[in-house]
């Protein structure tokens, strides 16, 4: 029997940004076949699709809803998808990013914007439309951030912005949203095996880097803890201790 406090995946409710690839694709997977019901967001559709087919046959299920989560305009339908298909909302993982790198000369303010919005606009827009279905269920907002919150790289300036952001947002909402039995925890991994490294110039060993299943594994270990206490930050770090 599972100790006082403590909770496994099964029956939890819980929506996750940026669904469908990397990360978010981990996460969504691993939470599923833990026993949850996911409703994954992202923009494309077909595979949103796709991934709620691959986990069909899971202990829980994966729902899809396509939006953009740096509109406004999208929230009350996020809102609403996420009421019809989970009822309450048990917890949030704002996890969708994106970014444009490049030095501070060539970078383009449209660029900075662009990864400013998806990296920190949006997990405003979604944690402020979510949190009244959250009231009440004990809930959890976790925000996946990055090392470059903490830590500089040459053409990284709008990245490492925009992750600082979401980490000082974070501590702001901890203490705003804890009177509410919300709890708000900061998963900072260092450098991860995604696709973003495709953007970034130069050459990197990807064998070398935390994989997204293991941000996955975190990421059920916060969701799971005991609510007499919480993780404000937990961060992970590759198996040679490097970013």
């Amino acid at each position: 029997m599972a100790a006082e406090g403590f909770g496994g995946l099964a029956g939890k409710r819980i929506v996750l940004t940026g669904a469908t690839r990397g990360i978010g694709r981990a996460c969504a997977l691993r939470l599923a076949r833990g026993g949850a019901a996911v409703l994954g967001v992202a923009r494309d559709a077909k595979a949103l699709a796709s991934l709620a087919m691959e986990a069909k046959s899971f202990a829980g299920r994966i729902f899809g809803h396509s939006c953009d989560v740096t509109r406004p305009e999208s929230m009350p339908a996020l809102a609403e998808a996420a009421e019809k298909r989970l009822g309450a909302v048990d917890a949030l993982v704002n996890n969708a990013g994106a970014a444009v790198f490049g030095e501070i000369g060539v970078l383009s303010p449209e660029d900075f914007d662009a990864t400013l919005a998806v990296c920190l606009k949006a997990p405003y827009l979604v944690t402020r439309s979510l949190v009244p279905l959250m009231e009440g269920t004990g809930g959890d907002v976790i925000n996946i951030s990055s090392i470059a919150a903490v830590d500089g790289f040459p053409g990284a300036a709008a990245y490492c912005a925009a992750k600082a952001g979401l980490e000082g947002m974070s501590r702001a909402l901890v203490e705003e949203l804890r009177p509410k039995g919300i709890r708000v925890t900061v998963l900072r991994p260092g450098a991860t095996a995604t696709r973003m490294w495709e953007a970034i110039p130069g050459e990197y060993d990807m064998d070398k880097m935390i994989p997204p299943e293991a941000v996955a594994e975190s990421l059920e270990h916060l969701l799971t803890q005991s609510r007499r206490a919480w993780t404000e930050t937990l961060v992970l770090y590759p198996p040679d201790g490097k970013v």
